[in-house]
């Protein structure tokens, strides 16, 4: 059916018709009335445009997909039945944000080749070692979810203690922006344009855009809450802040040892002006136990469908297939 899903402030995700500005039907009714029984019913509506109601929070949007949550919980590969338990539970703890923002940003900059890693280097090391420019661009797009506070002009991070957001209210911005970085000739939008707007080093384009049901989820789900539970969040952020505490607490010693180490004015200000990557202790171990985990579960599989599977595994290397010619319209690219 042509028509747009709404998220409405009564916990109820409802449809509306294009053709009936009025009526708005709860789509729980749609599935129940229709007797489609059938768990991927939610499929159908994945690419229709979302709104949200005005005063509709984070909790009342969770709700509103309870009865999805199990087809959603394997497109996002999220726990999505443990986010909406988790925020059943009474807190007394207030809201961080006076809202949540979902837009869209696609990203331009330059592509620097990264040299391998050497043999016992460390990555303090590697991440400090200068990189290489291309002649071609990292353009990444992503439908993000932060949090906001009136009056701050800065955008923050939703993950964690998804107590203290969720009884914030989300809104969908009806802009989506196109950013280029640099300054001067290294930026990529001409200034001179009208509707280009320069921010220090950023400069950016903005045009309407409409969401759809998939990417308000991922927008949420992947982007903005990240991990896979509640309880993973709890977990890591927990760590993120322990970790936080020993890096403050070694700046602060150095900081104290620089004040009795005799180091004059134009050293200190060049130990300042340099931008150095520091790799603080531990700071990959959860990305370190997914990969280990990730391989152990993928042997485990392998093994499994090796002895119980008709059909046959391939062994070495598969060739991808790939364009003869990289071609835009009638046009045909230079592969340099």
């Amino acid at each position: 059916m042509d028509g747009v899903l709404i998220f409405c402030k009564d916990s109820i995700l409802r449809f509306r018709s294009d053709y009936d500005d009025l009526t708005a039907v709860p789509l729980l009714s749609i599935q129940d009335c229709l007797e489609e029984e059938n768990a991927l019913f939610l499929l159908q509506y994945f690419r229709h445009r979302v709104i949200i109601e005005e005063g509709t929070t984070l909790s009342d949007m969770f709700l509103a997909i309870e009865p999805w949550a199990g087809v959603l919980a394997a497109y996002l590969d999220i726990d999505v039945r443990a986010y909406i338990d988790e925020i059943r539970k009474p807190s007394q703890v207030e809201a961080i944000f006076d809202w949540i923002g979902i837009q869209k940003v696609t990203s331009v900059h330059r592509a620097y080749q990264h040299p391998d890693i050497h043999d016992g280097e460390d990555l303090t090391s590697y991440f400090n070692r200068e990189r290489i420019p291309t002649k071609h661009f990292d353009i990444e797009a992503a439908c993000t979810a932060n949090g906001y506070k009136n009056g701050d002009k800065e955008h923050y991070s939703i993950s964690g203690d998804i107590h203290t957001i969720k009884n914030v209210p989300v809104v969908i911005s009806d802009r989506q922006i196109l950013v280029s970085y640099g300054q001067d000739k290294n930026n990529l939008l001409n200034h001179r344009h009208a509707g280009v707007v320069v921010n220090n080093k950023t400069t950016y384009i903005q045009g309407g855009i409409a969401f759809s049901l998939n990417e308000v989820m991922e927008a949420l789900f992947n982007d903005g809450l990240f991990y896979f539970s509640p309880q993973i969040a709890s977990h890591d952020m927990a760590k993120i802040k322990e970790m936080a505490e020993i890096i403050e607490k070694n700046e602060d010693e150095s900081r104290e040892a620089a004040l009795y180490s005799g180091i004059d004015e134009e050293e200190k200000l060049e130990a300042v002006n340099k931008i150095k990557v520091e790799i603080a202790e531990g700071a990959f171990d959860p990305m370190i136990d997914h990969m280990e985990s990730e391989q152990a579960y993928w042997q485990y599989v392998k093994s499994l469908c090796d002895s119980n599977s008709e059909l046959p595994i391939r062994i070495g290397q598969i060739d991808e297939a790939k364009s003869p010619e990289h071609r835009f319209y009638n046009f045909i690219m230079d592969d340099n």
